[in-house]
């Protein structure tokens, strides 16, 4: 694994937990609006060794609630079921993905107990907010997969500014019969990717409260993070 980052208290990454959180180094996407985009365009120059991450966070069995392996993009390394598989024997583990690479999270579900999966835009603007070329089969599918064998799971969208609701409509319908849809507010703070991304103003909360109304008949719980 390359692990890039790793904090041993966060309260921010898995949703009414106190976790252990790992960052993996590299990302097969270019989101404009990415806020961890070091990650992806500076070279790993003082990655973490992996033993030495999961011998600290041994150290805190007890202490914390679960582990959020994030990134960068896990899943597009292929040693990640391993890395997922110590890491379920200390604590619970929430995987973060973009949902590229099915085939790897088909083999490491069964050690997750909780799936967040980015859903960047309405599937005619993906490559817009992907900022690549994305095969949408191979988001279907990890999209089928998560609804079938995940334990627990959401999908969630940030509210690029650049999203509106018929965005949002589109994307309800798509994932429609999800167990939860989360709306992220949008967030410049610390930079983006693409640098006009910065001075774009977030969606009003109110904005993000009247789509979340709009849409939640199409899940069993819409939520809103990060106001």
């Amino acid at each position: 694994m390359l692990i890039a980052g790793y904090i041993p208290e966060s309260f921010v990454d898995w949703r009414g937990k106190m976790v252990a959180t790992v960052f993996t180094y590299g990302c097969n996407f270019r989101c404009p609006f990415c806020h961890n985009y070091t990650l992806v365009t500076e070279p790993p120059t003082a990655l973490l060794s992996e033993d030495n991450v999961i011998e600290e966070i041994k150290g805190l069995k007890g202490w914390i609630d679960g582990i959020c392996i994030t990134g960068g993009e896990p899943t597009i390394h292929k040693d990640l079921k391993d890395f997922v598989k110590k890491l379920s024997e200390i604590a619970p583990v929430k995987l973060d993905t973009n949902g590229t690479e099915p085939s790897t999270l088909i083999e490491v579900i069964p050690y997750i107990s909780y799936v967040a999966m980015d859903i960047k835009a309405p599937k005619y603007r993906y490559n817009e907010f992907a900022g690549v070329s994305v095969n949408m089969e191979k988001i279907e599918e990890s999209i089928d997969i998560i609804k079938k064998y995940s334990r627990d799971y959401e999908f969630r969208t940030t509210a690029v500014p650049l999203l509106n609701e018929e965005d949002f409509e589109e994307i309800a319908l798509w994932l429609s019969g999800a167990k939860r849809y989360v709306i992220q507010q949008f967030s410049s703070q610390g930079g983006t990717l693409n640098k006009e991304f910065e001075n774009l103003s977030p969606h009003e909360p109110q904005k993000l409260h009247q789509i979340c109304e709009r849409i939640k008949d199409n899940f069993d719980e819409c939520l809103i993070a990060n106001l």
